[in-house]
């Protein structure tokens, strides 16, 4: 849209284009040319082209240019050209022009000269051909810069007091709802750019002309989030529904940070004009309306539950303004449906909002408070309780919220301590409870978003201590609940480890960014359980036995993590791990004597074949590189856990076993390769096979001592293995001597042993 336009030119080429010279030939040239025609029109953008560049280099080194170019008048011949209908082309560079000139300039003297004689308010207010988008991006674009240049000292050149003339102003929100996002965003710039400028008599101006333009931005706030209710509550949870509803939301969230870019400039007659509009036209009528249900007649339109929920949560996350956010707020805690005196009603010409005729509809004090509370309970899924927490938290989050309405709400948040309304707290740890039930339909996502809110809830309540103990009893309660039912999954699940490993890595790798799940349409659209709508896990409802057990173990992470944090206790345990046996590590030195090695060739894929030796330990697979330098050690080149081995015969080729290792890493992403994925040959099929025995025997009794770590974690029975003699006395220490970090052919000396490497 933005393309560089120009064509052909016989313009004089100069061997100094940045001179007073060439500027005088180009008037020259203008002049000439003051007629434009089908013959000229090539030669006139060119020269546009040129005496701009000409005036900016001028503004930073000789002021005899821009004398010159206001002598001559100039500008005039720009307008002349312009209103001689001369085609897109000619007025594209022309705006172009402009654009690039006022961007540049830098001296203020220039800047005055060229907004002088009241050109520029001519050219805001022609009559261009919008339908032309390259017009319609140069012009918005111009616009966009000539605010930038406003100040209390040049806003004279375009607001007229005497004649209440604003051309800037009254032209640009011409474009608010144009159906280009770029024409959208300059015309959100440009008007804050006006709106921050502290001149009292153009402030006057503003007031009494903005009434009607933010019932207009209101409106298209309200029609973004009907259209986003209608939509959210019909499409299948897939993935280009999310990308369509996300566009929406987007949309409607720039929309909501330009109201708040409004109300946070010291513009008090304007944000007095604003906020009463958003009330009147958009919080009563769609946000509590909708969470209320007052439906007056089958035209009403509402919002489900859900919807009211995203839209209000997002409303108190971006809006700050204390007078807005305290009357809705007011309304919310303490008020009835007599606080909403308009409703949005489908007409042949579509929304149209108006007053309500009767009191139908459900009554009693605290109508909207309690029609929240409602939204807590999970039935029958949790998809209102995560909007309704979220709600909760944009609350105590907001800078705009006074204490005095939370106290009285009782409402405790940071910094504004109060006690906790007890239907409240009773709701929140209900979800704590709910969470453990087999038949849950909570999300990892709600849980954890739960567990934040009462972390909040405890630090700032003033009844600390029986309201610390009454939630910590809910969470044992729901912790033991949650290991009850993983007790069969432990022995009999064949992935158990997996799972249980992989969950943990997820759980420490990932934190819950309110900024991402706030706005995310993957939750504001109805939960799933199908793993194939792409919807990462502690989003979605669990699918089958595999993943209900899934579910189980993040949600007992989950309640382990706030139950420490309620206890002031560190993490001890988890990730699981061997106290008594340190692991080797790549490129340390090893003393192989004691060990029984197996010779192999390693082939992997598009490398060369490498000689090592295998080792295997208590949890670990090691290849070794021998230490040509001393006899009897080797460096580690590779190591792996045994647990997380796959091991597969070659049907081709007797000596050779396929090996693949994973870890947790690489089984969470799957665009990752695992950690080793080779081909092993041995001397001979006997040793293909004691390999093979050993690897198996070992892998199965690594994942069965990792197991047996869950076992007392979890505080359940252990299934105990029988050892051989070999492994009983191996089973605290290494088979071999282990010095860290040690290169092949490294003098450092393991103390106690003869045949380590010994210093000089």
């Amino acid at each position: 849209m933005f393309r560089r336009l120009g064509g052909s030119s016989s313009l004089w080429k100069s061997k100094n284009p940045h001179s007073l010279e060439y500027l005088k030939y180009l008037h020259g040239v203008m002049i000439k040319n003051e007629k434009v025609s089908e013959g000229n029109r090539n030669l006139l953008v060119e020269a546009l082209r040129a005496i701009a560049e000409i005036l900016i280099w001028g503004d930073q080194n000789d002021s005899t240019v821009f004398d010159f170019f206001l002598e001559r008048q100039m500008l005039s011949h720009f307008l002349a050209i312009m209103k001689q209908s001369s085609g897109s082309t000619v007025c594209v560079q022309l705006l172009q022009t402009l654009n690039i000139l006022f961007e540049n300039i830098r001296h203020e003297t220039s800047l005055y000269f060229l907004l002088s004689n009241n050109h520029v308010n001519s050219i805001i207010t022609y009559s261009f051909d919008f339908s032309n988008e390259e017009i319609m991006a140069y012009y918005i674009s111009f616009l966009k810069t000539l605010s930038f240049k406003l100040n209390t000292y040049t806003i004279h050149f375009f607001y007229n007091e005497s004649s209440q003339e604003f051309p800037l102003y009254t032209e640009v929100m011409k474009f608010f709802n144009h159906s280009e996002s770029m024409v959208r965003i300059a015309v959100r710039t440009t008007t804050l750019n006006i709106y921050r400028v502290a001149d009292e008599s153009m402030r006057k101006f503003i007031v009494s002309r903005s009434g009607d333009y933010f019932q207009k931005v209101v409106d298209v706030v309200a029609d973004q989030v009907i259209e986003m209710d209608i939509f959210a509550r019909s499409a299948e949870n897939e993935a280009s529904n999310r990308n369509r509803l996300n566009d929406m939301v987007a949309e409607h969230l720039d929309n909501m940070h330009y109201l708040n870019d409004i109300l946070m400039i010291d513009f008090e007659n304007l944000n007095v004009l604003l906020t009463d509009c958003v009330y009147d036209r958009l919080a009563a009528p769609l946000y509590l309306a909708s969470l209320a249900q007052l439906r007056e007649s089958s035209s009403t339109i509402l919002m489900s539950r859900v919807s009211a929920l995203f839209t209000l949560s997002q409303f108190l996350l971006i809006i700050h303004n204390q007078h807005l956010i305290e009357t809705v707020l007011t309304s919310l805690f303490f008020g009835d449906q007599s606080d909403v005196r308009k409703l949005w009603t489908r007409t042949e010409k579509g929304p149209r909002l108006t007053m309500r005729t009767s009191s139908k509809g459900p009554g009693g004090a605290r109508l909207f408070f309690n029609c929240h509370l409602e939204t807590l309970r999970g039935d029958p899924d949790d998809h209102s309780v995560f909007y309704g927490l979220l709600l909760i938290y944009a609350i105590c989050t907001n800078k705009g919220v006074l204490s005095e309405v939370l106290e009285a709400a009782q409402i405790p948040c940071e910094e504004k301590s109060s006690k906790c309304d007890e239907d409240l707290l009773h709701h929140l740890t209900a979800i704590i409870d709910n969470c453990s039930k087999p038949d849950s339909t909570t999300r990892t996502v709600t849980l954890e978003l739960c567990a934040l809110v009462l972390r909040r809830v405890i630090l700032s309540s003033d009844d600390d201590d029986s309201l610390h103990k009454l939630i910590e009893e809910k969470v044992v309660r729901s912790k033991n609940a949650l290991i009850a039912q993983l007790q069969g999954a432990v022995h009999q699940e064949e992935l158990f480890l997996e799972m249980f490993e992989d969950e943990h890595y997820q759980f420490e790798k990932e934190s819950l960014r309110m900024a991402l799940i706030s706005s995310d349409p993957a939750l504001l659209l109805r939960p799933t359980n199908t793993p194939l709508s792409g919807i990462p896990f502690n989003k979605r409802l669990p699918c089958g036995n595999e993943e209900r057990t899934r579910k189980a173990i993040q949600f007992y992470f989950h309640l382990r993590k706030f139950l420490h944090d309620l206890r002031g206790e560190t993490e001890e345990q988890l990730p699981l791990k061997s106290n008594a046996q340190a692991l080797v590590e790549v490129h340390d030195c090893i003393n192989l004597s004691n060990s029984d090695l197996l010779s192999c060739t390693v082939v992997i894929e598009k490398s060369d074949k490498l000689q090592r030796f295998l080792v295997a330990d208590q949890l670990q697979l090691i290849l070794v590189e021998p230490d040509s330098k001393r006899m009897g050690w080797g460096v580690v080149r590779f190591v792996g856990l045994l647990q997380d081995t796959q091991l597969t015969g070659d049907p081709q080729d007797s000596r050779a076993l396929h090996i693949v290792v994973q870890d947790v890493k690489s089984r969470s992403r799957k665009d990752m390769a695992p950690l080793l994925r080779a081909k092993f040959v041995f001397d001979d099929h006997i040793r293909c096979m004691a390999a093979k025995q050993r690897l198996s025997r070992g892998r199965k009794n690594a994942r069965q001592f990792k197991v047996n770590l869950i076992c007392d974690l979890l505080g359940m029975p252990k299934r105990l293995q029988p050892m051989t003699s070999a492994q009983r006395s191996s089973s605290t220490s290494n088979p071999f001597r282990v010095a860290r970090g040690c290169a092949p052919g490294s003098r450092i000396r393991i103390p106690g042993d003869p045949r380590a490497p010994r210093e000089d």
